[in-house]
């Protein structure tokens, strides 16, 4: 066995300095080729060369000039890449049309009001006579509506509602498509004039307008107590669109029996 200790090696020895030469130094390089020129170009004019050895000496210190100073690095052409030439995410907006929330209730409504009901609530409309007249809805203001349902999407657009309507003051059917319950004209021979118009009210008559049932008896500024002695329509008669009819009643004195027929003379 070695009786000598181990010895570790020697530590390494440091790098050597480079020695830079003169065009290493970036001072001196800036001194050469920027200060160098012009003044040997200014020292030749003020020397003893020629003209034509000056004007050539000015020539080349311009072309120095133009290549150094105004020559720059070509620019760098910047790749797009597929990513890049989308627009980002957040830019991108989407704007969908607002769904409603549900159809408002229309029923019992003008059907123009109707309309601007649905209209404002995301819906269009569509109508249709809901009697059995088929009748078509040139003026939207004339009409009831009486039935209203769900009619799809028109064209992927605005979802619409197909609306069942009647005439303003016909009663509604009591199924889409059905009769019109009309009224019956109800029996008011016997009662008096103010009675009688308490009786036909229900029916909706546009007018009721009085008569005297004698030809030879003009009527009072006032015919309510005078009683009913004839009626037109008759009693048990369907009436069909009483919003625009008109009954006609034909009155007797209140101390004087009915004629047996409309017109007769009371006092031959």
């Amino acid at each position: 066995m070695d009786s000598y200790a181990y010895a570790p090696p020697p530590p390494p020895l440091p790098p050597p300095v480079a020695v830079r030469r003169w065009w290493q130094h970036p001072g001196l390089v800036v001194v050469a080729l920027v200060v160098l020129p012009p003044v040997g170009i200014g020292l030749a004019w003020l020397g003893l060369w020629g003209r034509k050895q000056k004007i050539l000496a000015s020539m080349l210190a311009a072309v120095w000039f133009v290549l150094f100073f105004l020559h720059g690095d070509p620019p760098k052409e910047e790749k797009v890449g597929r990513d890049d030439a989308r627009p980002p995410a957040a830019s991108v907006s989407v704007s969908a049309a607002p769904s409603p929330t549900g159809p408002p209730v229309l029923v019992g409504r003008n059907m123009e009001e109707a309309k601007a009901a649905a209209s404002a609530a995301g819906y269009s409309v569509v109508s249709h006579d809901a009697s059995d007249r088929d009748d078509r809805q040139w003026d939207a203001d004339g009409w009831t509506v009486c039935f209203q349902a769900s009619a799809g999407r028109r064209d992927g657009g605005r979802p619409v509602l197909d609306l069942g309507v009647v005439r303003v003051g016909a009663p509604c059917p009591a199924v889409d498509g059905g009769k019109i319950p009309w009224p019956a004209m109800p029996a008011v021979t016997g009662m008096a004039f103010a009675r009688a118009g308490q009786a036909l009210a229900p029916v909706g008559f546009r007018k009721v307008v009085p008569e005297s049932a004698y030809s030879d008896v003009a009527l009072p500024g006032v015919a309510d107590p005078w009683k009913v002695c004839f009626q037109d329509p008759e009693p048990g008669e369907t009436v069909e669109d009483p919003q625009f009819g008109t009954a006609y009643l034909k009155l007797a004195p209140p101390d004087a029996p009915c004629p047996e027929r409309p017109y007769a003379t009371l006092r031959p």
